[in-house]
């Protein structure tokens, strides 16, 4: 995984129970390396508030996980998007610029693949760029589209991903796998083991990349790279790539069903989300949500894109078929 999502062969990296897991791991691999101290002393090893910085419409169990490694909720530094979803570079620079004039100490950039709203790419190789200018670890959060690394013709989408200090896959998202199959991949494997490495008698051995406990959060631990390595053995890259590939088709589908119907589309995501407005006289958009999930024909969600209501659509079955999307349309249409 880590060498195909473009990272060099010296790369270490583990399962882990989900994103949240994983994303954590780069929070504190990004806190060690700007400070090595920090592994004894933790925030107080810092001359400011540490801080680090993700998009306003990232995954927000970040300030979650700010809150469990100490650095605070605050430390989360939400960067206003671009108007389409994406992180704003020239607002991620005003605000490290403003952060470090204030006594703040950063340390992480977060450009996330796929936004679980909306399916929009942060702008990685520009992302990849401030974060190398100001000498902070790089990570790149692609729990969710991370699987288009796994079609030839689409993982182009992915361009800037390769020069992350760590990644994030969840394989239980378009990977398709059951629950608790996240990844994190790094190309720092020292700084890894020194996050996690401890030393004690009752166990006997040590090894780092060889003894998960060594290198991870978890000590006993499921197998949880099973599922995935099953399904790549079974469908290879190739099959995942047209598993991928046939989502977006589907989707595209039910966009081009969607506009002749007089609906908006608010996103431009090269993955299977879509963001759809009604025509006027659909009224209130969540109950009509409601009904159509009570209705028991499709799951759709209520949800805000760039500060507009809108339904959220999202497909990663891999036997949707066309019959469903217009199953969908249908859906929608007497939902009103």
């Amino acid at each position: 995984m880590a060498l195909r999502a473009g990272l060099p062969s010296d790369a270490v990296g583990h399962c882990t129970s989900g994103g949240s897991e994983a994303n954590c791991t780069a929070l504190l691999c990004a806190l060690t390396r700007a400070n090595p101290n920090f592994a004894t002393d933790g925030t107080r090893a810092f001359a400011g508030t540490p801080t680090f910085y993700i998009s306003q419409d990232s995954h927000l169990a970040w300030l979650k996980i700010a809150h469990q490694t100490g650095v605070g909720r605050a430390a989360a530094r939400l960067v206003p998007t671009d108007g389409r979803g994406r992180l704003d570079p020239d607002a991620l620079m005003k605000t490290l610029r403003e952060d470090r004039a204030h006594g703040k100490v950063p340390v992480m950039i977060v450009a996330t693949a796929g936004t679980t709203n909306a399916g929009m790419i942060d702008p990685l190789e520009r992302c990849a760029e401030i974060a190398r200018e100001a000498s902070l670890w790089y990570h790149v959060d692609a729990a969710w589209g991370g699987a288009l690394m796994a079609s030839e013709r689409l993982r182009a989408g992915l361009v800037g991903m390769e020069h992350s200090d760590s990644i994030t896959v969840d394989a239980h998202k378009w990977f398709a796998t059951t629950m608790g199959c996240g990844m994190f991949m790094t190309r720092h494997a020292t700084i890894l083991s020194s996050v996690f490495h401890v030393s004690t008698t009752f166990m006997p051995s040590n090894i780092v990349n060889l003894d998960p406990y060594v290198t991870t959060a978890q000590w006993s631990r499921r197998f949880l790279g099973l599922r995935l390595f099953l399904s790549l053995a079974a469908a290879g890259w190739q099959g995942y790539g047209e598993h991928v590939e046939r989502s977006i088709a589907l989707m595209a589908v039910l966009k081009d069903e969607l506009a002749a119907k007089g609906w908006t589309i608010a996103n431009d995501s090269g993955l299977a989300v879509l963001c759809v407005a009604p025509p006027p006289g659909y009224g209130d958009i969540r109950p009509f949500v409601a009904k159509v999930i009570a209705s028991g024909r499709a799951w759709v969600a209520a949800a805000k894109f760039e500060g507009r209501d809108i339904i959220r659509i999202c497909l990663t079955h891999g036997e949707a078929t066309s019959d469903d999307i217009l199953e969908l349309v249908r859906a929608l249409s007497a939902g009103h």
